[in-house]
C-alpha cells in the first residue's frame, strides 16, 4: 500500500484518486471547493464503461466520507506520514500559487507527478522540487464536475507517464503504480514528445471550444462544422510541426507523423460525444483560462524555432479577448 496525496480535488484529481482508493492505497486529497460536501457525503462518480479503466463496467461508484482523507491545508496531507507519491491535479493557472503547498507536502520526500496539460509544466515546479523527483502523467480522459462531490466520467481514461529527465527506471515505477490501480498505462521514452502529442489535441479542441461558436463549441459541434473541423486540422498540423522542430533542436530522435496522428485524434474525438473541454467549462464558469501553458508557450516556441504557425497565432489572439 502506498500513501498518495492529491493536490487538486477537481474532476481529474477525484477521478484518479478514486481509482487509488479502490486499489487499497491510503489517499489524501487537498480540496479547494468541495471539502465540506465530500467530508459529509463522500464522493459520487458516474462512470461510463471503458476497458481503459478497471471497474467502470460495474456502473456508478459512491465512496464514503472516510474512504479518503479530505484535506483543506497542505499540512493535513502529511499529518499521517510523508506521501510516497504526490499527484498535482490542478489547473495550470493555479500552479504558481500552489507551489508553496506542494513544497510543504513534499518536504518529507515522495515523488511528484504533474497531471496538468501544457508545455513545460514540470519546469515551473523545479524551483521547489528536485528535478529527479518530477514526473508527468498525461490523462486521456473525458471527465467533468457538475456539482459538489459529483464527478462524471464520460469516456476513455488511459494515461501516459514519463520522468522529467526521461529516466526509464524511475518512470517504470510510476507505470507500475498506475497499472496496479487498474488504469491502462503507457510509459513514454520522451515526456516532452508525449506532451506535444497531447497538445496536438488540446490546442484545437480546447481553443476552438472557446472561440469556435457563440458561447463555445463542444467537440461534436467542431467535428460537424466543416470550417471548424478544417481549422482544427490546421492547428493539429502546426502543433506537430512545432513539436518536431523542438524535438530536433533538443537532440531527441522522436518525431510525430502528422498523417498518422491527425486521423487518430479525430477518431478519438468522435467517441467523446458532445464533450465540453475544461477550457470551455472555465469560460462558462467565469474562471481564468489556461492560456499560458496550452497556447502561449507553444506559440513562443514556434517563433524561437522559425516555424510558421499562423493558425495558432490567430487562435491565441482570439482567446486573449474571449
Amino acid at each position: 500500500m502506498a500513501r498518495i496525496a492529491v493536490i487538486g480535488g477537481g474532476a481529474i484529481g477525484c477521478f484518479y484518486a478514486a481509482q487509488c482508493v479502490l486499489a487499497g492505497h491510503a489517499v489524501s486529497v487537498l480540496f479547494r471547493r468541495d471539502a465540506d460536501r465530500v467530508a459529509r457525503d463522500g464522493l459520487r462518480l458516474h462512470r461510463t464503461p471503458t476497458d481503459q479503466v478497471a471497474g467502470t463496467f460495474r456502473g456508478d461508484l459512491a465512496l464514503s466520507p472516510t474512504a479518503m482523507r479530505v484535506c483543506r491545508t497542505a499540512e493535513e496531507l502529511t499529518r499521517e506520514g510523508a506521501p510516497d507519491w504526490i499527484l498535482v491535479a490542478m489547473k495550470t493557472t493555479a500552479l504558481g500559487s500552489a507551489a508553496p503547498h506542494l513544497a510543504e507536502a513534499a518536504r518529507g520526500g515522495g515523488d511528484v507527478v504533474v497531471l496538468c496539460n501544457g508545455l513545460d509544466v514540470e519546469e515551473d515546479l523545479v524551483p521547489v522540487i528536485e528535478p529527479s523527483r518530477l514526473f508527468g502523467m498525461l490523462c486521456f480522459v473525458c471527465v467533468d464536475r457538475d456539482a459538489e462531490g459529483v464527478i462524471h466520467h464520460r469516456a476513455h481514461g488511459r494515461v501516459a507517464v514519463g520522468h522529467r529527465d526521461d529516466d526509464a527506471r524511475r518512470a517504470s515505477r510510476l507505470a507500475d503504480l498506475v497499472t496496479g490501480i487498474g488504469i491502462r498505462c503507457e510509459r513514454v521514452a520522451s515526456l516532452r514528445e508525449a506532451r506535444w502529442r497531447k497538445l496536438a489535441w488540446n490546442i484545437p479542441f480546447n481553443g476552438l471550444g472557446v472561440v469556435g461558436a457563440d458561447g463555445g463549441a463542444n467537440t461534436s459541434i467542431i467535428l460537424a462544422d466543416a470550417g471548424l473541423r478544417q481549422r482544427a486540422e490546421v492547428l493539429m498540423r502546426e502543433t506537430i510541426a512545432i513539436a518536431n522542430a523542438d524535438l530536433a533542436a533538443r537532440g531527441r530522435p522522436e518525431r510525430i507523423d502528422a498523417d498518422v496522428l491527425v486521423p487518430e485524434l479525430f477518431e478519438r474525438t468522435a467517441g467523446m460525444g458532445c464533450y465540453r473541454t475544461s477550457t470551455q467549462l472555465d469560460l462558462l464558469g467565469g474562471r481564468p483560462l489556461e492560456i499560458e501553458h496550452l497556447f502561449a508557450r507553444p506559440l513562443r516556441r514556434s517563433y524561437q524555432l522559425d516555424v510558421m504557425a499562423p493558425g495558432l497565432a490567430r487562435l491565441l489572439a482570439e482567446l486573449e479577448h474571449a
